[in-house]
């Protein structure tokens, strides 16, 4: 995590410094701007050169110079983990750009040794935090070398996928995860968007042996979560007879509805759509008409296709379920090989990946 964020004028004066709630410091911030100031005043005079980093026995300290204003500025993160350097590159650059834009009038201006005015910016890192992730950064790390079922927690950028942080204890598929989860989450988004009118929250994928992977976007990156539970159905599952005879319910398809026609379902379901890959809609069953998803529905066979892949391709497993967590619905996509079971609910009836996994274990007993 940072430890310290301080931003220095030229002339050596703290124009703001702020620390994450609970850190310990000595609180000699002036003191340490100085000497920031006057060692790379030492480095730019004797070497000509500005200092971009420096590593200390614990402690990481990662400069950025700002001179596009009349009062020059240098940027200053320090931090105790050195695996964070990469994302803290980018997080102190997105700093820069919200601070001078917010203060250019002032900065813009000779320094008057006013700057309580900058104090306001403390509400802008909270922003800043939550949209590179680290405001989940410290409790993800506990867990995971605590030994609880959060087993990896990855930062990705999210258009190219490139990873800024990773923290794991299990192996991760690096390549495959960079390569497959912007994809899935930026197909899954434009589903949710265009046929929902929704922003997209989550999206989760869990494979037979209980792998379960949780991406969560934020306005600068991804975060992607892996954890394993215990439960290991895949034997189990695979003997279904959807996976055994793949044509014998594409023929008969009206067998195909007799099973599902006689499964009593979760109230919390609120519409049931049995569809094949093609998007055709067999069977459905409707107990709240409250959201219209008829038209949405086969469009969710691309999400679960590429989420059947992703599987394959980064756990060697077939998928179990998929789904797609909004401000409003969840939609929930099981997989049953040649065909798909979608399930609509409302989001704060399907809220993390343990009441999705307890729901899909039902159906999949019930059909045993």
């Amino acid at each position: 995590m940072i430890e310290d964020l301080l931003i220095i004028n030229e002339s050596g004066a703290l124009l703001y410094n702020w620390h994450p709630k609970g850190h310990k410091g000595d609180g000699n911030d002036d003191l340490l701007s100085g000497f920031l100031t006057a060692m790379n005043s030492f480095a730019t005079v004797e070497r000509g050169e500005d200092i971009k980093s420096l590593k200390m026995r614990e402690t990481q300290i990662i400069f950025e110079k700002y001179e596009e204003l009349n009062q020059k500025l240098t940027f200053v993160i320090t931090t105790k983990n050195e695996e964070l350097v990469e994302l803290l590159h980018a997080v102190i650059h997105d700093i820069m750009e919200r601070f001078t834009k917010l203060f250019i009038d002032s900065l813009n201006k000779e320094f008057t040794g006013l700057v309580s005015q900058y104090q306001i910016f403390d509400n802008y890192m909270k922003q800043i935090m939550m949209a590179h992730g680290l405001d989940v950064l410290n409790e993800a790390i506990t867990n995971i070398d605590g030994g609880t079922g959060l087993k990896a927690i990855m930062f990705l950028e999210p258009k190219g996928g490139n990873f800024y942080y990773i923290h794991a204890k299990q192996y991760v598929n690096k390549d495959k995860i960079s390569f497959l989860i912007p994809l899935i989450m930026n197909s899954a988004k434009l589903l949710y968007q265009n046929n929902l009118n929704e922003n997209l929250y989550w999206i989760l994928l869990n494979t037979v042996r209980n792998e379960n992977l949780i991406v969560e976007p934020r306005s600068k990156i991804l975060i992607v979560k892996q954890y394993q539970l215990s439960e290991n159905f895949e034997t189990e599952y695979l003997e279904l007879e959807f996976f055994k005879d793949k044509d014998k319910y594409i023929k008969k398809p009206k067998k195909l509805i007799e099973k599902f026609e006689r499964l009593n379902w979760n109230p919390n379901i609120k519409q049931i759509y049995l569809v094949d890959l093609v998007g055709k809609i067999f069977y459905s069953k409707i107990f709240d008409e409250t959201y219209d998803c008829l038209d949405y529905i086969p469009e969710t066979i691309s999400f679960l296709t590429s989420s059947k892949k992703a599987s394959e391709e980064i756990y060697n497993r077939t998928l179990f379920n998929a789904s797609i967590g909004g401000e409003k619905l969840a939609t929930i996509c099981l997989n049953f090989n040649k065909f798909a079971l979608t399930l609509i609910g409302k989001i704060q009836d399907f809220s993390n990946y343990t009441i999705i996994q307890s729901t899909c274990s039902d159906i999949y007993n019930k059909l045993k």
